[in-house]
């Protein structure tokens, strides 16, 4: 697998949105993933607990569901 990275940004008049790139074999894909106010409290607090900023959480959990071969159920084409 390539190189992963998440970058995190509100959009203009919308809900925060979770930007994922992936690459791979040359090829380059990314999903925006838009969250709500619960649902980043949820990621802050389960990374806190983890010791872990939100995009190393978010990239820990990428990185688990490629290895299970479960990522096609988290990034829907």
């Amino acid at each position: 697998m390539g190189e992963q990275k998440e970058v995190s940004q509100p959009e203009a008049c919308g809900a925060p949105v979770v930007a994922i790139t992936m690459r791979y074999r040359g090829k380059e894909r990314t999903a925006d993933i838009p969250l709500s106010s619960a649902e980043i409290e949820v990621l802050a607090l389960e990374a806190m607990s983890r010791d872990l900023g939100i995009a190393e959480l978010i990239g820990q959990t990428l990185v688990a569901a490629i290895n299970k071969d479960m990522i096609h159920k988290i990034l829907i084409d």
